[in-house]
């Protein structure tokens, strides 16, 4: 049996990682993420291709080091205020 690292903070978030995948890796169909994996284990993009995907969907500016850092925690800064927006927009269409 081969061993595998956790994954209980990607277990945390799937609607996330979800939609990370569906706009950002939507050519990569990994069957497993460890809580250790970075992007580079799951992408064969580019460091620029990844960047562009990135910034274009989060309108987020991104660097290489955020790239370094486990997957969980990219996905998660990368939506950090997103709700918070999201709810002032509704809000505002509600009026």
């Amino acid at each position: 049996m081969i061993p595998f690292s956790s994954d209980s903070e990607m277990q945390k978030i799937p609607e996330l990682t979800q939609e990370f995948f569906e706009h950002v890796l939507y050519d990569e169909e990994p069957l497993f993420i460890s809580d250790e994996a970075t992007i580079w284990d799951v992408s064969m993009s580019t460091v620029e291709e990844l960047i562009s995907r990135i910034s274009r969907y989060y309108k987020k500016p991104v660097s290489v080091a955020e790239l370094a850092q486990p997957l969980w925690k990219l996905i998660r800064q990368l939506n950090e205020g997103s709700i918070a927006a999201n709810q002032s927009r509704r809000v505002l269409t509600d009026e």
